[in-house]
C-alpha cells in the first residue's frame, strides 16, 4: 500500500512540475513519459466520448473505438519516446511535450493528436 502511494505522489509530482513550468527538465520528461504510456487508454475512453457526443452513440461506440486505439496507441509510444529519451534533448532541444494536450487527461472534450 505504501509503496502504490509513493508511486502515485511522485507520479503526481512529476505532472504539478511539467505543468507548471515552460522550461523542461530531464524529471519533467521522465514524468510525462511515464504518464502518458501508462495513461494512454484512457485516449479510448475519450475518444469513445467525444466521438459519441458528436456523432452519435453508434459512431462512438464503432469507430470511436477504432480512432481511440490509434490515439492511444500514439499516447503510448510519444511516452515511449519521452521516458527513453529522458536524459538527452531529443527530439526537441527544449525538452518540450511531443503531443497537445500534454496528458490523455487534459482538455477532455477537445480531440487532439
Amino acid at each position: 500500500m505504501n509503496k502504490n502511494r509513493f508511486l502515485l505522489s511522485l507520479a503526481l509530482g512529476f505532472a504539478s512540475s511539467a505543468c507548471a513550468e515552460t522550461e523542461y527538465s530531464w524529471s519533467d520528461k521522465l514524468g510525462r513519459g511515464v504518464l502518458n504510456m501508462v495513461g494512454s487508454p484512457v485516449e479510448l475512453a475519450r475518444t469513445i466520448h467525444i466521438q459519441s457526443n458528436v456523432k452519435g452513440p453508434a459512431y462512438g461506440w464503432t469507430m470511436g473505438i477504432v480512432d481511440g486505439i490509434g490515439r492511444a496507441l500514439v499516447r503510448f509510444g510519444a511516452g515511449a519516446i519521452d521516458t527513453l529519451t529522458c536524459p538527452f534533448n531529443f527530439p526537441n532541444a527544449d525538452k518540450a511535450p511531443l503531443l497537445m494536450p500534454v496528458y490523455p487527461w487534459d482538455k477532455w472534450d477537445v480531440q487532439a493528436l
